[in-house]
């Protein structure tokens, strides 16, 4: 499948790698991490100070050891998938500590709101994977929050993990529930996401996490991104390029580490606001970032991930619903494999909303279904049908009508599909207050997925000795 919004031809892609390893070998990228500096010198890196300079062969090497596709595997294995082939797989929204009510007040996230996008995730026919903070529990002590998610989210969900890179002991306590549940891992049941720190280096606590996870043999997302004009070039060229950069480094420590350690190569780019040096999200300029970075995944033969359904807005309004179709239309048409931030976000990614998570839902089933290769089988033209009916007649009673009309269309949840006068007399009107209502529906209609009830109550134990 050939998914592209812009053609960017093999000179460009050349340029901006070439320029890439320019950097590598001349400027370098820190690695403020003793042993990470001792695995670079081990295998006979320039190391000076914090700073490794790489070689092209160097990041060669590592470039092919990542394998183009991986399962990545659920408790319930029916909901296991692969990243990489023409599937697109989405996750919610990743980080926020806030929740942003109808109203429009703001307050911090508890850890009952992670309960509840849980069940959401669970129920949803759009999400495929939950993520690691889809709203942080401000009501949980910060050394031991990261496990009350993964719990949250091991049983009340039964779709694949994110694993917590907040720091080394997070990761290893996210590996030793995962083994509670697998027992001895020999196979990708954990993604986990590590981010870069713009410009050209790594902070510690995520070189620690993907040195736990390498090891491990659990797949990584690496992702490099700058505030365009800030902490990076301010045009998009230079962007690429130093973004680049640092993602290809935290790839080839990967791979020193554990050679054929999946990878997810992530890339992005948002401008600085010149009038005030703010970090814009859901930009155009955005979503070009997220259209070449499935170019240069490409160039680089491995999975990619880009940002989801973001915007600025703090509402549900046309400002989020714009700028959230964007993005991830881009995403979709460009051939991205992996989405996070795809439901729920607001301002920048600093809160979520269950409002927007529904709305996104609709957005995200829409997008897929655009994705939906149309289907031409022999019943599917129905010439048959077409020849009996002629120029007479009506489709609607036919039984190849009857047999499809169920599934053959997309069916929103949210959207508006009436006529004006239907519209003047509903109650409520508002797709926010529309929202509210069905989230209640959804919260009251789930039910939890079933769980070995041995697994469930060591990890249970697990998270109460480690919080003694």
């Amino acid at each position: 499948m050939n998914r592209v919004v812009s053609n960017f031809d093999r000179g460009i892609l050349d340029k901006i790698h070439a320029s890439s390893i320019e950097l590598l070998g001349d400027t370098g990228v820190r690695f403020p991490n003793r042993e990470a500096l001792e695995i670079f010198k081990h295998h006979g890196f320039n190391i000076q100070g914090d700073m490794v300079f790489f070689q092209e062969t160097d990041i060669e090497k590592a470039v092919e050891m990542v394998p183009d596709q991986f399962t990545l595997h659920a408790r319930n294995e029916n909901n296991s998938f692969v990243i990489g082939d023409d599937s697109y797989r989405m996750a919610p929204g990743y980080g926020p500590p806030f929740i942003i009510e109808p109203t429009g007040e703001m307050r911090q996230s508890v850890l009952e709101d992670t309960h509840k996008f849980c069940k959401l995730v669970q129920t949803s026919r759009a999400l495929d994977f939950n993520s690691s903070i889809v709203a942080h529990p401000n009501d949980m002590p910060a050394e031991t929050a990261h496990l009350d998610m993964l719990l949250s989210t091991m049983l009340l969900t039964d779709k694949p993990l994110m694993g917590s890179t907040s720091s080394k002991q997070c990761a290893k306590e996210s590996l030793e529930m995962a083994g509670i549940i697998w027992g001895n891992i020999d196979k990708p049941v954990m993604l986990n996401l590590v981010d870069s720190l713009s410009p050209l280096q790594y902070a510690q606590e995520m070189i620690d996490a993907l040195m736990v996870y390498a090891k491990a043999g659990q797949p990584l997302i690496v992702h490099s991104s700058c505030s365009m004009g800030s902490s990076g070039p301010i045009t998009i060229a230079g962007s690429l390029v130093i973004s680049n950069a640092c993602t290809l480094a935290g790839i080839c420590l990967a791979q020193l580490i554990n050679p054929g350690t999946p990878i997810v190569y992530g890339l992005g780019g948002s401008p600085t606001d010149m009038k005030t040096g703010g970090y814009i999200n859901a930009s155009p300029e955005d979503a070009k970032h997220t259209a070449i970075v499935t170019a240069l995944s490409q160039y680089y033969n491995m999975p990619c991930r880009s940002q989801g359904a973001l915007t600025e807005s703090f509402s549900l309004d046309y400002q989020a619903g714009m700028e959230a179709s964007m993005m991830l239309s881009t995403a979709a048409l460009s051939g991205v494999h992996v989405s996070l931030h795809a439901c729920g976000t607001y301002g920048s990614m600093l809160a979520m909303s269950f409002e927007k998570f529904l709305a996104d839902e609709d957005l995200c089933c829409a997008i897929k279904t655009l994705m939906k290769p149309i289907e031409f089988s022999e019943d599917a033209f129905a010439m048959d049908l077409i020849k009996k009916l002629g120029t007479s007649g009506t489709y609607l009673l036919e039984s190849h009508t009857a047999s499809r009309c169920r599934n053959e269309f997309f069916i929103p949840d949210l959207n508006i599909r009436t006529i004006h006068s239907k519209w003047l007399e509903m109650d409520p009107r508002p797709m926010d207050q529309r929202a509210s209502q069905l989230l209640e529906k959804r919260l009251s209609e789930y039910e939890k997925p079933d769980i070995d009830p041995t697994i469930e109550n060591d990890l249970i134990k697990y998270l109460e000795q480690k919080k003694k």
